[in-house]
């Protein structure tokens, strides 16, 4: 009870006083201190927040790709338009252009960034609701691919067949193992297979092992679904707000830094940096898997947890971004 009266304090008296008094003493609004005073995920993170605490309402409603400013700026709702919308809060909060140049294109990165993160939530969600179909022949032929990038030297004996266990699917037709996540299971691994080939052979032959063994294409659904889950849950925020380009580094890791405050233009995230991700905690969830040296397979939702864990600890800071050496074919400098 407490909280909740604590909370509505909070909200309706003190943060607007401690706003009041902050713009007569420095003369800036929040967003114009929050460009000025962050970089990055923070930055961005924070006028995401100001504006759902706007009492103008000045906030982006982007899983419905709308627009909500002052009737008087917009004269009533419109789709939702970046540059419009940085005019508006311009003037509504009555920042100099000529005093702080910086102000529109900072805000405009962050709004950017903000309406791509929940657009790439909607292509995710419009991949993983397909379903596989053995009728959709781009469905088989992308089945088949993946078959033929991880064994290029075995050939299947036939499309249903027990060889598919061999690359860690269940049974003997792995249209039934992409039931959960729909085509984005498909879509992740023959990411990886294709684009990161002798990577992904690596990574199946350690699925292979002896001791240590699992099943290689079920895990990777199963990091699909871990990947979604993150996504969804905004908890990836921290990654593509820092994160404006494929990566390009020269060898595999959890990059763990800081970046500076000139990401004053990012670019919004898009499917193909979600396949990206996907491939890097595939990757170091078996490196983390063979780290952890399991008894049997029966470990495995305890060590997925705390490759969880690992992970939303690393994402909870606003520096933090996970990347690796991808580089999309035809990207190559």
């Amino acid at each position: 009870m407490w909280q909740a009266t604590w909370l509505y304090l909070y909200l309706t008296w003190i943060r607007p006083m401690i706003k009041w008094l902050l713009r007569k003493i420095l003369g800036t609004c929040e967003l114009q201190r929050i460009c000025r005073g962050y970089g990055g995920a923070a930055r961005t993170k924070r006028v995401e927040k100001s504006l759902k605490l706007s009492k103008y309402q000045v906030l982006y409603v982007f899983w419905n790709f709308q627009c909500t400013v002052l009737q008087e700026i917009t004269h009533g709702g419109a789709e939702c338009d970046v540059d419009q919308t940085v005019q508006g809060i311009i003037q509504i909060k009555g920042v100099s252009q000529q005093k702080d140049p910086q102000f529109a294109p900072s805000l405009r990165g962050c709004l950017v960034q903000i309406r791509g993160y929940q657009e790439l939530i909607h292509e995710v969600e419009g991949v993983r609701a397909e379903a596989y179909s053995s009728d959709n022949q781009e469905h088989e032929n992308m089945l088949l691919q993946l078959w033929d990038h991880l064994m290029p030297d075995t050939s299947l004996e036939s499309r249903i067949t027990k060889q598919w266990g061999d690359i860690g699917f269940q049974g003997d037709d792995p249209r039934t193992d992409f039931r959960g996540m729909g085509m984005l299971g498909l879509h992740n691994l023959f990411f990886f297979a294709d684009q990161q080939t002798e990577l992904a052979r690596q990574v199946l032959q350690h699925s292979h092992h002896p001791q240590y063994g699992y099943s290689f294409a079920i895990v990777g659904i199963n990091i699909t679904s871990l990947t979604y889950s993150l996504l969804v849950r905004g908890k990836l925020r921290t990654h593509f707000y820092n994160f404006p380009s494929p990566p390009k580094l020269s060898h595999f890791h959890l990059l763990y830094c800081e970046y500076p405050h000139f990401y004053n233009f990012p670019s919004p995230p898009k499917l193909n940096h979600f396949h990206l991700l996907y491939c890097h905690l595939l990757v170091e969830f078996d490196k983390f898997w063979l780290a952890e040296k399991p008894r049997d397979v029966m470990e495995f939702t305890r060590i997925r947890n705390k490759f969880e864990k690992k992970l939303l600890s690393l994402l909870r800071d606003d520096s933090t971004v996970l990347r690796g050496s991808f580089v999309e074919k035809g990207e190559q400098s």
